[in-house]
């Protein structure tokens, strides 16, 4: 019987042959290069696919900013527009509630006149108060890519819209309850009283709006988004040269060509506006 002879190994040398067995066939210095080039080649694309999306965003907000000036116009107008007439809505509506007070057992009629089609016994602006470009911003996830004061900005406007879309309702309401005022209603006590209700309730909320719609030029204006006076000017039509349309008021020229009373929209420089995000202010967490 023939036996193998033994082999004579080194410490350590059974662990230094199986490393080689998984040793690159290039070297390790190779390998390893390999392995760096392709993580920096993986670094490298992440951070141009990152850098790719910013560009993408920045120029979707920059298109977006621009859309958005329309609405911000807009919103100033009607601002402009409400805050001008309401002393001449107030003196409308405080000759009807003289008219209730010193009519006798029925009340004498109030003049009806129309506009657009439509009758109304007091003259008010009807604006529909929208602010669609940031609503669909919002929707879309693009309003998150503004800058933080930006969508503070545009958020507290789109809130006021709102909530003067909500009131415009209200105005409405209580405008068609006081058309029964064109009729010679019989009074009592309670018939007065609610129709002295009614219109108090509107020289309220007509005061209240113009309040708001002051300190929205104000916050407008300070973010450097209100359109030149000469824009104003025109749109508020007080020489009456253009026709009543959504792009000219017809309410302010209504006003002055009967002598009543009307705010200057300019004053809107003397309304303080509580904005934790004003420019310039600290912005905390």
């Amino acid at each position: 019987m023939t036996t193998m002879p033994d082999t004579e190994q080194t410490p350590g040398s059974s662990s230094r042959s199986r490393w080689r067995r998984f040793s690159p066939s290039m070297g390790w210095r190779a390998f390893w290069s390999e392995i760096v080039i392709v993580v920096l080649g993986v670094v490298i694309a992440l951070a141009a696919n990152e850098a790719v999306q910013d560009w993408s965003w920045r120029s979707r907000v920059a298109d977006a900013d621009a859309r958005l000036y329309s609405d911000i116009v807009w919103a100033f107008l009607w601002s402009a527009e409400k805050y001008t007439s309401q002393p001449c809505a107030d003196a409308q509506l405080s000759a009807l509630g003289r008219n209730v007070l010193e009519s006798g057992d029925a009340l004498t009629p109030a003049p009806v006149l129309i506009s657009n089609g439509q009758p109304y016994i007091v003259r008010m602006p009807n604006r529909p108060y929208r602010f669609p470009a940031w609503d669909a911003l919002v929707a879309d996830g693009t309003a998150t890519h503004f800058a933080l004061q930006r969508q503070a900005f545009l958020g507290r406007i789109s809130a006021s819209m709102e909530q003067a879309r909500q009131n415009e309702e209200e105005t409405r309401r209580l405008m068609g309850s006081l058309m029964v005022m064109r009729d010679p209603i019989p009074l009592d006590r309670a018939v007065r009283a609610d129709l002295l209700t009614h219109v108090e309730e509107l020289r309220s909320l007509a005061a209240s709006e113009a309040l708001i719609a002051q300190q929205r030029m104000r916050l407008i204006a300070d973010y450097g988004s209100a359109p030149p006076a000469s824009v104003v000017e025109s749109f508020l039509n007080i020489s009456g040269k253009n026709e009543s349309s959504s792009e000219f008021s017809g309410t302010v020229q209504f006003c002055k060509a009967r002598g009543l009373p009307l705010a200057d929209w300019r004053d809107y420089r003397k309304a303080t506006v509580s904005d934790f995000f004003h420019p310039g202010a600290r912005v905390g967490k």
